[in-house]
Parts: C-alpha cells; structure tokens; sequence
C-alpha cells in the first residue's frame, strides 16, 4: 500500500513537467528586443475660433423674423462660413419684455480676424447688441488629428528602420517589428506663441490693421511616442 502511494505521488509530480515543456513548444520562447521611439512636429492654423453673442430684446418681431436678424448679424461679422449656433436662452427682463441672449462659433480666417469688434458694432442697434466674446487661434481637432496620422507613420517607419539596423548589426537574426503600443499624450502650447496670441488677437479684434492680423499664428507642439518590440520570426527561431 505504500510503495502504491510513493508510486502515484511520483507519477503526479511528472505532470507539471510535461505540460511545461508541452507549452513551450507550442508557444516557443521568442527573443525579443525592446525600443522606445519618439517623433514630433507642429501643428499650425491659419483659422481662430470665433465666438460671438447676440443679446437682444424682443418687441414685435416673431421667432423666425429674429432668427433671420442674426443669421444675417453673423453673415455681417465674416461671410461664407459655417456659423453654429451654440447655445439661447430667453427670459423676462424688469419692463416685462422677452430678452434673448444667443452665443455662436465658428472657424474664421485669419486674414477676416481684423476689425470683428467695429463689425460687430455695425450689427447693433438699440436693443440688440452684437459682440465678440472670444478670438482662439488653437489649431482644430482635424488639424491636430491630421499631424498625428503623420507622426504615427514616422515612427512606424523609426520601426522598421530600427529592425534593419539590428538586422545589420546581427546578421541572420531576422529580427523583425511585432508590435508597437503608442502612448497617449496631451499637447502643450508653446508658452511664447501664447503669449503672443493673448496679445495679437486683443489687437486684432480690436480693430487693430491689417500688420497686426498678419502675425496672429499659434503653433502647437505635438508628441508621438510608442513601445516597439522586436521579435525574429519562426524560421529564425527554428534555425
């Protein structure tokens, strides 16, 4: 009964043996070399978000009348874009008349930036004002996006190049790309083209000249990092 007992205890321990080597050779240890790569670039825009209000007092006019005032208010302020508008509200003032305030947006070029403030001027009236509320010349997420397809191809191609190398440097090896995990960052304006566009765009909007409108530009640093693994393949392996 004993000799059965040791008999079985030895089999058993047989086990974990055989499924470790049954793993490792369906899932062969690979030799892998790992790298970080980084690439950058600026991102520049020649438009500024524009927002505006509309701040108005309703007397006789109906809902579609007022809409069609500040539909042609916001096609005074810079034609043939695509305004949005991006919030309204109404209430009651003190003399018991609806007054409505209405905010918009929209992307303006930068060479229409100059003299928003007196346009908007021209759009008021007694009891309908119109005003820039606020000038931003960070580049668009279409922008923003547009750099990061780029840089991302950069560095598949840092990949690719960082492969070969180690290729040179070890003939036969066969190394090649197996993945790359990009890493998420935030973008960070340049502190002196902030500086500046706090500035610039205050002048502009102002109704500042045309020299002044002509430096509104704001770039933004954008970087693009990844962990790359490098891995030879399975003939590699098997030589």
């Amino acid at each position: 009964m004993n000799r059965f007992v040791i008999a079985s205890i030895a089999f058993l321990s047989l086990i974990p043996l055989a499924s470790a080597e049954t793993m490792r050779q369906q899932y062969p240890v690979q030799d892998q070399v790992m790298v970080n790569l980084t690439t950058e670039g600026w991102v520049k825009t020649d438009t500024a978000r524009v927002s505006v209000y509309v701040d108005l007092v309703q007397q006789e006019e109906t809902a579609d009348a007022l809409k069609t005032k500040i539909n042609a208010s916001l096609e005074a302020l810079a034609k043939g874009v695509d305004w949005r508008i991006t919030s309204s509200s109404q209430r009651l003032d003190q003399t018991g008349l609806n007054r409505w305030y209405v905010t918009a947006e929209a992307r303006i070029q930068e060479k229409n930036i100059a003299g928003l403030q007196d346009r908007a001027k021209e759009a008021s009236n007694p009891g309908y004002k119109v005003g820039i509320s606020n000038v931003d010349f960070t580049p668009s997420l279409a922008e923003f996006e547009t750099l990061r397809s780029q840089l991302r191809a950069e560095v598949y191609a840092l990949a690719v190049a960082e492969a070969a190398r180690l290729n040179t440097a070890m003939p036969g090896q066969d190394y090649h790309v197996r993945t790359v995990d990009f890493v998420q960052q935030r973008p960070v304006m340049h502190m002196e083209n902030a500086r500046a566009q706090t500035m610039m765009v205050k002048s502009a909007a102002d109704g500042g000249g045309a020299g002044a409108s002509a430096q509104l530009l704001v770039s933004v640093k954008q970087t693009v990092s990844a962990h790359v693994v490098l891995g030879r393949t399975e003939q590699a392996l098997q030589k």
